[in-house]
């Protein structure tokens, strides 16, 4: 076993009322074949047996931290991100697995890739709620990538990404008043100071069977929209059509006049986009059968994300 003095690597698990899968995601930080990690696993006010579960592990690497109170999953990676001595920090959530090998790959290309590489990210497994394999996400970006992360989120979850302490530092951690899409501002924010490598194998098991922090449509609307307009200078005009017409589309389901006018600002940058015309057009049948038609197309189109949300 390794001792902890010096971490290469500090390990986030934030974990709310997950006790029955926050043992499993720390039995598969044990296991790594990289063994200069430490473990900081961040309770963020859990009610069930979480504390029981993790005092069962006896190992100097691993540390328990549990705030006051129920603050959000941002607010207990950053809470992580303040006590890591690592070189770089690594997210796992308490209901995700790593493969063995996850770590040694990510510090490996960490030092290919030198100073200049802030972020690195590996594929992963999606499982559903029966252990059913459902497929794979397997990385599709290396490099300058932040022009291309403007056109939408391909890294996706917090537990196959690893980031230089240096850089969680230099941009702030994650922005804890976002309801969603807090991870894909803060890849934005860190590509935009240094480069990403990818390690092109699944090294994650992500299970998508139980509630997600993003499991409400208008939350993930009010998380997508509050980066958009955070980022808003920095999109071209296609990005930027592309994202206030996903937008308009969500917001017909709540709030018709205002969904119309972000889907004339969409059509003014681009004007040929024939789903918002027939969004707009299907919005006029009125809002019950908008509600159906839209949750069939996200369930066929966007599965297993958007396509699951609770409208």
């Amino acid at each position: 076993m390794t001792e902890s003095n010096n971490p290469v690597v500090s390990v986030v698990i934030p974990t709310y009322n997950r006790a029955r899968t926050v043992g499993n995601a720390i039995q598969s930080v044990m296991a790594q074949t990289f063994g200069n990690w430490e473990l900081l696993v961040i309770d963020d006010g859990s009610v069930d047996d979480t504390r029981v579960v993790v005092s069962a592990f006896r190992d100097t690497r691993l540390s328990f931290h549990r705030l006051d109170r129920n603050r959000g999953q941002s607010a207990a990676r950053n809470t992580g991100i303040n006590l890591a001595r690592g070189t770089y920090v690594a997210f796992l959530d308490s209901d995700d697995e790593w493969f063995p090998e996850k770590l040694a790959r990510e510090v490996a290309a960490f030092e290919a890739g030198g100073e200049a590489v802030g972020l690195a990210y590996c594929g992963k497994e999606l499982l559903g709620s029966d252990g059913r394999f459902l497929g794979q996400r397997l990385p599709t970006f290396a490099g300058d990538v932040y022009r291309r992360l403007l056109a939408g989120d391909f890294i996706g979850s917090c537990s196959r990404v690893a980031l230089r302490k240096s850089v969680l530092e230099a941009v702030g951690g994650f922005d804890e008043t976002l309801p969603s899409y807090e991870d894909w501002d803060l890849w934005l924010r860190a590509a935009k100071v240094s480069r990403v490598a990818s390690v092109p194998v699944c090294l994650v098991r992500r299970h998508l069977g139980g509630a997600q922090i993003s499991g409400s449509l208008r939350r993930i609307y009010d998380g997508r929209f509050r980066v958009v307009e955070k980022h808003r200078a920095d999109f071209d005009a296609a990005q930027l059509s592309q994202h206030l017409s996903a937008l308009a589309a969500i917001l017909l389901n709540y709030d018709v006049p205002q969904a119309r006018r972000m889907a004339w600002e969409s059509l003014r940058l681009r004007p040929f986009q024939p789903m918002i015309y027939a969004s707009l057009a299907v919005s006029g049948l009125g809002l019950h059968a908008y509600r159906w038609l839209f949750a069939k197309y996200t369930r066929w189109r966007h599965g297993l994300y958007t396509g699951r949300a609770r409208i």
